[in-house]
């Protein structure tokens, strides 16, 4: 059924395009087919059948895409979160009995181990060398030579998820092959799609919605689908200008993030045709907003796994949208029942129960679900509603405990055990708190045992070595008892209201509670870092870095208590110290104190191996606490400041100066390892010389560091070339500031770049430039000049690991316009580039850093950390 779904369209029209990515060309009909065909066949010589079930873990993108479909149009396909930690996979591959696991080629993933302890084998999937999305290949241990593939009947299942439920072993929804074709089609005629639509998918491709509201849907309609990796905020725009899509689909959240950024373009101008929202309750307000600036209808969806996702939908203009309704019936029959299960007539509120071509038949091994979640043949979905005169739908109140925090689903349960799990803890019960951008999120109320103390930070980190970050709670309240209901059972529902949590707003706190300035100075200080950061009050536990500061706003934070007390406080200080009650400290101490530490702890994190940082040639290591923030409170993050060196330095050197400080702390590896800007050298070279001491290294990340040696012993004419990109670059960059100067401005503003752009008998300009100034006797007096000094005097030599590179897109005026920013031909294990929108210095100011953040995530997540320590210490 999904095979023909594809088949029908590749005979019809099969160069037509399917599945784009940012930076893929286009995979068309006729190809899909032939990758879908592939991926059956390799799975038949594996003796692989329609029956068998199969765990999918790949990054979002268009290798997920394909590879669900080859999978899921020959076998039961199981699309696993590839941020999960090893308890959850092992959970989710045991209850699945998956007969084979498919892991994306180079994802370091959890899901591996497990599989090898439970003796599941793991498919390895890779991209074929045409560069086309999604073109995939499929190998497995000891295929036979031969085997064809057999196509599933309608009845067969072809995708299982696992969807939340208020016990603590989720259920497993089964859809077979006729529920998604029968979606597919549902929600592919009632938003009117063609072969002329184009889908912007920014969901995940382990969740329903991705893969049917936006993947199977668009395949029913013969149009294409942009598969991008998840959604990033800076790069919405710039897909949205690159694909030209007619439509995208999203959480309310996603919407929310969206339309703050286009509130920074100039012109949000688009080919949207229309926006869909689904998976949460959107706001009337926002949806309303949404219209205003996209001038395009927002059409919001009520779905669930249990019905292949959609149920109903508001119908497209000249239809009647009605705001706070989630629309009219869009596949399955809808109905409201009462507690007797008898029908219920318009306007009277019930629970809402469906039935129809798409709904499933009935969750996995689980008798007593399926008895209380059918009634009559009617699925019971376990929300409360009511229906109008003109068939429109409207939510009124949730029946499970499920908590949706902004489309993801959380089972209350899992949380508490995992509490349970802690020493100190005796009693806990999670449940949902209003959120204002959410809907709601996560909160928990423990109760610890006699004698015991623990802190909600505490147990906050330990909640999230052991789930997904998602599921980490925001609040943990500490009780002396747990409210329970009459029949001594806890309630949940309204735990909240009873235990007086109001909503939660996304201004992040110290985690400590509010402590009221009271003397002259701590009331100024407070006032001043409440003005500064934009906050209502600031207490003295409160840290700065917490309080969204970035280097910018840092700076200005201390300028200003310099001007008010008189007193110099430095970037490393208010690093050791980012409280206001430290800040006070330090204010009240003149002159300013002298540190020798060589390490910060930037976040201690939950006991895994810290990343080890190294600023740039200013020293600044608070720019790696706003990163810290967005890499989450489990990852330890430990920043390098500069030493007071007065023969100056070489890389080198402070290399294994570095070395030494971080093996004394942490003698076992793996050690990940991060550099800014000139600190991109010491970073690379302390890889190096772990290595030589037969040490690990994990992550080598450097942050738009590039390598001037590149350039050295290259022609006059490959220079000017270089120089001349490098000004095209620049000036495609800086066309819209150019272009408001008029033409005498810009005449001003472009003679000093084109001097400089014949300047080309330079070999290393930079190191010419920090020649001239430390032989003015300014190198011991300045340790910014020196380590700049010697980043240009210093040649990398080749590091037998992998690179990764964060460059950002507005090129700097000493950066060479190299694609591998000149460390091509140093990194044996390959050089993976990570482009950033902005600038080097807002490479750590949001969103930027949130990207980097992601970024960074993504590649600590592919290195085991079993039996290791933190080395932030």
């Amino acid at each position: 059924m999904l095979r023909d779904l594809i088949r029908d369209r590749a005979l019809v029209r099969p160069e037509i395009p399917v599945i784009l990515a940012p930076g893929y060309g286009a995979l068309d009909y006729g190809s899909l087919e032939a990758v879908v065909d592939r991926v059956g066949a390799a799975l038949a010589r594996f003796g692989i059948e329609p029956a068998d079930r199969i765990a999918l873990v790949c990054s979002n993108g268009p290798q997920a895409a394909t590879a669900f479909l080859g999978i899921a149009a020959h076998s039961a396909c199981a699309p696993l979160n590839p941020g999960y930690q090893a308890a959850e996979f092992e959970f989710y591959l045991t209850d699945l009995h998956a007969r084979a696991l498919v892991v994306e080629a180079g994802l370091d993933s959890a899901a591996r181990p497990v599989a090898a302890a439970l003796n599941i084998p793991v498919f390895e999937l890779t991209a074929r060398p045409s560069s086309l999305a999604g073109d995939i290949d499929l190998s497995g241990p000891g295929l036979a030579t031969s085997g064809q593939p057999l196509l599933p009947r309608p009845e067969e299942v072809a995708l299982l998820l696992h969807t939340s439920g208020t016990t603590s072993r989720p259920k497993l929804v089964p859809l077979t092959q006729a529920n998604l074709t029968a979606s597919a089609r549902h929600i592919a005629e009632s938003l009117a799609l063609t072969s002329d639509d184009r889908c912007l998918n920014v969901m995940p491709l382990f969740h329903v919605h991705g893969l049917e509201a936006a993947l199977l849907a668009t395949i029913a309609s013969g149009g294409s689908v942009v598969c991008c990796p998840g959604f990033v905020a800076p790069k919405f725009f710039d897909w949205v200008a690159e694909f030209a899509p007619t439509w995208y689909t999203a959480v309310p959240t996603i919407h929310q993030s969206v339309l703050a950024r286009s509130k920074q373009q100039n012109s949000p101008g688009t080919r949207l045709r229309f926006i869909r929202s689904c998976s949460s309750a959107l706001a009337p307000s926002l949806m309303e907003e949404m219209e205003a600036v996209f001038r395009v209808p927002v059409i919001e969806a009520y779905g669930m796994t249990e019905a292949a996702h959609q149920m109903t939908s508001n119908p497209l203009p000249p239809g009647k949208r009605k705001p706070g309704s989630v629309g009219l019936a869009a596949g399955p029959e809808v109905a409201i029942m009462d507690d007797s299960g008898c029908l219920l007539p318009p306007g009277a509120a019930g629970e809402i129960v469906i039935r129809g071509a798409n709904v499933t038949p009935g969750y996995v091994g689980n008798s007593g679900a399926n008895a209380a979640a059918y009634k009559d043949g009617r699925f019971r979905t376990g929300d409360q509603g009511y229906i109008d005169a003109d068939g429109y739908l409207f939510l009124s109140g949730r029946l499970k405990e499920i908590i949706n925090r902004g489309g993801e689903k959380i089972a209350p349960r899992e949380l508490d055990e995992t509490l349970l799990t802690h020493p100190a803890v005796s009693q806990a019960v999670a449940f949902s708190v209003p959120h204002s951008t959410l809907g709601e999120t996560v909160a928990a109320a423990v109760v610890l045992r006699p004698g015991c103390r623990a802190e909600e930070r505490d147990l906050r980190e330990f909640v999230a070595g052991r789930l997904a970050l998602f599921k980490v709670p925001e609040k943990i309240l500490f009780l002396d008892e747990i409210p329970k209901g009459a029949t001594g059972k806890i309630q949940r529902i309204g735990l909240a209201a009873r235990l007086g949590v109001g909503e939660i707003r996304p201004m992040a706190s110290s985690g400590a509670a509010f402590v009221a300035p009271r003397s002259r100075m701590e009331k100024q200080i407070a006032a001043i870092v409440a003005d500064t950061l934009g906050v209502s009050r600031v207490g003295m536990t409160d840290s700065v870095f917490d309080l969204e500061a970035d280097s910018l706003l840092v700076a200005m934070l201390l300028a200003r208590i310099r001007e008010s007390e008189g007193t110099e406080i430095s970037f490393l200080q208010l690093a050791e110290e980012p409280t206001v009650a430290g800040l006070c400290r330090l204010a009240a101490t003149r002159p300013a104190q002298v540190h020798d530490k060589l390490r910060v702890v930037v976040r201690p994190g939950n006991g895994g191996p810290a990343l080890f940082c190294v600023p740039g040639s200013t020293g600044n290591v608070a720019v790696f606490f706003q990163l810290a923030r967005r890499l989450g409170q489990g990852q330890a993050v430990t920043a390098f400041r500069l030493p007071s060196w007065d023969s100056g330095y070489r890389i080198e050197e402070l290399a294994a100066h570095y070395v030494a400080d971080m093996m004394e702390a942490l003698p076992e590896g793996p050690y990940h390892l991060a550099g800014f800007c000139t600190g991109g050298f010491v970073a690379y070279e302390m890889a190096r010389q772990i290595r030589e001491k037969g040490g690990e290294v994990g992550v080598l990340a450097l942050f738009d560091c590039y390598n001037h040696a590149w350039t050295a012993g290259r022609s006059r004419f490959r220079r000017l070339a270089c120089r001349i990109d490098l000004f095209r670059r620049r000036f495609r960059y800086q066309r819209r500031n150019i272009a408001k100067r008029g033409v005498s401005g810009a005449i001003r503003y472009l003679r000093p770049k084109f001097a400089a752009l014949l300047e080309t008998t330079r070999n290393r300009s930079v190191e010419r430039t920090y020649r001239l100034i430390a032989g003015a006797g300014l190198k011991s007096h300045d340790p910014r000049l020196a380590i700049r000094l010697a980043a240009s005097r210093y040649v990398p030599q080749v590091w037998a690991g992998r690179l990764h590179l964060f460059r950002v897109d507005e090129p700097h005026v000493d950066a060479y316009p190299h694609s591998e920013m000149g460390w091509t031909g140093l990194a044996e294990g390959g050089i993976e580039v990570h482009d950033i929108t902005g600038n080097h210095m807002t490479i750590f100011s949001e969103p930027q850093v949130q990207v980097v953040a992601e970024g960074l995530l993504e590649l600590l997540s592919r290195t085991p950390v079993e039996s290791l320590r933190t080395g932030a210490t």
